[in-house]
C-alpha cells in the first residue's frame, strides 16, 4: 500500500473518529457533568502525552515566539470548543451537533479571510451560503415549534463550531513556530489544567466524586475513547494526511463525520432523524463540497 493511499485511510479514520465522538460526549454527560467529564478526558489524554514523551516515542519544544497567537489557540481550542460543544449536547442530539459541526470548513474559510486576509473567488462565496442555508433551516425548524430541536443547543453547537474554525485559522500561524506535535502536547496541558480547575470550582468535583467516576465502567469506556481516539489519534491521522493529500481533499473527507455521526446518533441512541435534519445535511455537505471540490478543485 503507497503512501497516497495510507493517507486516504488515515484521512477516514480520522473522519470516522470525528464522527462518533458526538456518541461518546452524549453518553458520558449522562454520568458527569460537561467540565467533570472534560477534566477526567484531558487529564487522561495527558497523562499519555507525557508518558510518550518519558518513553522518549515524541518530543516536545516549547516555541520561542508567537506566545499571543498560541494562548488564543489554546483558549479556542480545546476550552471553548470543548465546552461549548458539551454544554451543547446536553439540549440537542449527537446527529444534530454532528450535522451543524459540517460547517466548520466554511467558517474556517470566513475567517481566514478575516484574520489572515486569504481570498476567496465568488463560486466558493456562493456554496458558503448553500451551507449557511442547511444552518438557517435547522433555526427555523425550532421556529416552527418542531418536537426536539433547542435554540440554546444549536447557538451553542455553532459557536463551537466558530471557536474550532479560529483554532484552525490560528494553527496556520502557530504552526510556523511550533511542530505539531508540541502543540498537541501543550493543548492536553493546558485542558487538563483548565478543566480540572472549572470541575473543581464550578461543579463541585471532589475525591468521592472522583472515585464513583473512576468505579463507572462505562464512563471510563467513553472517557477512553475521547482521551486516545478523539484528542490524541485525530491529530496524528489529520498530520499524516495532509502530509500526502491537499487540504481542500481531506476537508472533503472530513464530511463523512456527518454520516457517521448520524449513523452513530440514530442506530445506538435510537435519536430521532427527520426531513429537516436530511435537508440540512446535503445543503451544508453540498456547500463544503462544492466549495472544495467545484469553486476550487484540488491539484492532483
Amino acid at each position: 500500500m503507497d503512501q497516497r493511499t495510507l493517507a486516504y485511510v488515515a484521512a477516514i479514520l480520522f473522519a470516522s473518529f470525528i464522527g462518533l465522538s458526538f456518541l461518546f460526549v452524549k453518553e458520558s454527560l449522562d454520568a458527569a457533568a460537561p467540565f467533570t467529564m472534560l477534566a477526567f478526558r484531558f487529564t487522561l489524554s495527558f497523562l499519555v502525552m507525557l508518558a510518550l514523551v518519558a518513553a522518549s516515542v515524541i518530543r516536545v519544544r516549547l516555541p520561542q515566539s508567537g506566545f499571543r497567537d498560541l494562548m488564543i489557540l489554546l483558549i479556542a481550542q480545546p476550552v471553548l470548543f470543548f465546552s461549548l460543544q458539551a454544554f451543547g449536547l446536553l439540549y440537542i442530539s449527537s446527529s444534530e451537533a454532528g450535522i451543524i459541526e459540517a460547517i466548520t470548513p466554511v467558517c474556517v474559510g470566513i475567517l481566514g479571510i478575516v484574520i489572515l486576509s486569504e481570498r476567496v473567488n465568488a463560486k466558493q462565496f456562493l456554496c458558503f451560503f448553500v451551507s449557511i442555508a442547511g444552518i438557517v433551516c435547522l433555526f427555523l425548524m425550532e421556529g416552527a415549534g418542531i418536537s426536539g430541536v433547542s435554540t440554546p443547543g444549536l447557538v451553542l453547537t455553532v459557536l463551537s463550531v466558530f471557536a474550532t474554525s479560529l483554532y484552525i485559522v490560528m494553527g496556520r500561524r502557530v504552526s510556523r513556530t511550533i511542530d505539531p506535535v508540541s502543540l498537541t502536547f501543550l493543548m492536553m496541558l493546558f485542558g487538563c489544567l483548565v478543566f480540572c480547575t472549572l470541575a473543581v470550582g464550578c461543579e463541585g468535583l471532589d475525591v468521592d466524586g472522583t472515585l464513583v467516576l473512576l468505579g463507572n465502567t462505562d464512563f471510563l469506556i467513553e472517557t477512553l475513547y475521547l482521551a486516545l481516539f478523539t484528542s490524541i489519534a485525530t491529530s496524528f491521522l489529520a498530520m499524516y494526511s495532509l502530509k500526502e493529500l491537499e487540504a481542500a481533499r481531506v476537508g472533503i473527507i472530513q464530511t463523512l463525520s456527518v454520516v457517521v455521526a448520524v449513523a452513530a446518533g440514530v442506530l445506538v441512541l435510537q435519536e430521532t432523524f427527520l426531513i429537516y435534519h436530511a435537508v440540512a445535511t446535503v445543503l451544508i455537505v453540498a456547500g463544503v463540497i462544492l466549495a472544495n471540490y467545484v469553486a476550487d478543485p484540488p491539484t492532483a
